[in-house]
């Protein structure tokens, strides 16, 4: 009987989870979150600041701990001999491609600083139970491997790993089979790596890939067009060959040609839609001819997909129309903040081999939840109209001024794991109007023009709405809208006619879902807007107190915390009475 926890140890995005003895995985969360940092970087996962708190509430505190890490012991040595490698490469891109080598060389010292006082945090945590901390390292591509497998709803597939880098490779492939994964050999990329490569392509239109704005080049892509000279010139920087990725040789005058076309200060990104789309379709491109040769080794139809490159939506909404595999599963935190759930899982089943992992898709609610306490300070001090509701009566209220034109910022139960707000932390809006897109980016996100929002949709109305509709629980993949659909939710549809939908579900979000019947039943439309509760720049939000931040400092209508509903204008009035459905008004 012991506590079982993963630290995700990179130097970006670190985390937490915890298995409790029982062997059931209570908490899983991101430190970017509680330190209201966006990614945390150079953070420890085991906070000094949370983690007594997190240990008392979901440990024994007097059973023995096991600890797994999300590298290895000896990783600072394998990382400085990499770094001179890659450095030859990042550094003929561009100049802004120097900072991302300045990035990993941070990552090495953060950690070298891990490794050498890992788990301080803890030890403080547990100084005065009778635990004994143990500590197991394991290779970083095993932990995303193990977060991915044991959450998907297979039996056996291959699960696939694309990220920057590992120890020795920035791909690496697993056959799952019976609750265990094997490593598949000859597998392996570097110095090619489609994690560094998108990281350039970032920079070159502009962006920050510290910061995670990879998903500017996605947004940007739809506007813009393929491009063969750019292909040209973009294409031979990575080759595949069977199950492996090089880099392509005599690409000097590439990367000089690419160094000079970086987008510069005051040049607006919607100058770059031609080059974004053309490193898009690349990147699709190598993915889809690699994963048919891991196809071609016949080991399952079932593909599970980790590493930072799966949260690549585009990409992912394309697999499975364009290689043989049958199915495909995303985690909600494939990168390197999953990984924490992964390490948690391989202590647990060192320990316990024969038990029987869960059965289905793993929920993303395993963050924390709203304090009570700072909820009843709200009620009582914040002096504006605020209303508490029965569960009926607040999913008509709330659908209600949906329809309305009103934007909601909505919070229910324990926070997402991952990067994407799955319907608990959660900005919405009325996918129906023409130009809430507009108004969002501008009044509540603060952000570019032409940043766009997911489809949250019920999913017993998927096909209906979607060609070759596919269950995505975590906004995991971009699929296409149907053409006889995209007039009625015009603020969801992309440019380019796709959506990063959502598939919602009773089983996984019943609250969510009640709400979005609700709609439905208003306004014949099963689907609302969904975007993040943040603003950019800064993490999802993690407290009521930074919920009120977002809500008092942009154009939210609307605050639903739990029951508990806060209206900016005092002449609005709730609905508290169900509506007929022609009673619906759009503002």
């Amino acid at each position: 009987m012991k506590n079982y926890i993963g630290l995700a140890i990179s130097a970006h995005d670190p985390s937490i989870a915890i298995i409790d003895k029982n062997g059931e995985l209570v908490y899983a969360e991101g430190a970017e979150r509680r330190l209201q940092s966006k990614r945390a970087w150079g953070n420890p996962p085991d906070h000094v600041n949370y983690i007594e708190e997190l240990v008392s509430q979901y440990c024994d505190p007097d059973a023995d701990t096991v600890v797994g890490l999300t590298w290895p012991k000896h990783i600072a040595w394998g990382l400085s001999i990499a770094l001179p490698i890659l450095s030859s490469k990042i550094r003929r891109a561009n100049q802004n491609g120097r900072r991302l080598l300045t990035a990993l060389k941070l990552g090495l010292l953060c950690h070298k600083s891990v490794l050498n006082f890992g788990t301080t945090g803890l030890e403080l945590a547990f100084a005065n139970s009778k635990s004994k901390i143990e500590r197991w390292y394991f290779k970083h591509h095993w932990t995303h491997a193990s977060a991915a497998a044991f959450a998907s709803p297979y039996d056996e597939g291959v699960c696939v790993v694309m990220d920057g880098l590992g120890e020795t490779s920035s791909i690496a492939a697993f056959e799952y089979r019976n609750g265990q994964l094997k490593q598949v050999e000859g597998v392996r990329a570097f110095p090619a790596s489609l994690g560094v490569f998108y990281a350039l392509m970032c920079e070159i239109c502009g962006f920050d890939a510290l910061k995670g704005e990879e998903w500017k080049v996605m947004g940007l892509a739809a506007y813009g067009k393929f491009d063969q000279k750019l292909y040209d010139l973009i294409r031979p920087l990575i080759k595949v060959s069977g199950v492996t990725l090089r880099s392509g040789r005599n690409t000097s005058k590439n990367y000089e040609a690419l160094h000079e076309m970086r987008r510069k200060p005051n040049v607006p990104a919607m100058e770059y839609t031609d080059f974004a789309a053309t490193a898009q379709y690349v990147f699709t491109e190598i993915v889809h001819e690699w994963l048919k040769n891991i196809y071609d080794l016949h080991i399952s139809d079932n593909l599970i997909l980790s590493g930072g490159c799966a949260l690549n939506s585009s990409a992912n909404g394309t697999i499975l129309e364009n290689t043989p595999f049958k199915e495909l599963f995303v985690p909600s935190a494939p990168a390197d903040d999953g990984n924490s759930i992964g390490a948690a899982y391989q202590t647990f089943y060192e320990y316990n081999p024969y038990v029987k992992r869960h059965d289905g898709v793993l929920s993303p609610f395993l963050g924390s939840s709203i304090r009570n306490s700072s909820l009843a300070r709200l009620r009582k001090y914040c002096g504006f109209q605020s209303q508490e509701l029965d569960d009926e009566t607040l999913f008509t209220a709330v659908a209600t001024a949906l329809s309305e034109g009103k934007i909601v910022g909505w919070v229910q139960g324990r926070a997402e794991f991952g990067p994407r707000a799955l319907g608990n932390r959660s900005i919405l809006a009325d996918p129906r109007s023409m130009g809430v897109k507009e108004r969002i980016n501008a009044e509540v996100k603060f952000r570019e023009e032409f940043r766009p929002f997911a489809p949250s949709i019920l999913h017993e109305y998927g096909d209906e709405y979607f060609e070759h509709y596919q269950f995505s629980p975590y906004m995991e993949r971009t699929l296409r809208f149907k053409e006889s659909v995209k007039a009625k939710v015009p603020g969801v549809v992309h440019v380019d006619g796709t959506g990063r939908l959502q598939s919602v579900t009773r089983k996984i979000n019943p609250r969510y879902y009640n709400l979005i019947k609700a709609f439905h039943d208003i306004t014949g439309v099963p689907v609302v807007l969904n975007t993040s509760f943040n603003v950019m720049g800064k993490p999802i939000i993690h407290s009521v107190e930074d919920a009120v931040g977002v809500f008092q400092t942009s154009g939210l209508d609307l605050l639903v915390i739990e029951n508990t509903v806060f209206v900016k204008d005092p002449k609005y009035q709730l609905a508290t009475r169900k509506i007929r459905r022609e009673e619906a008004v759009l503002a």
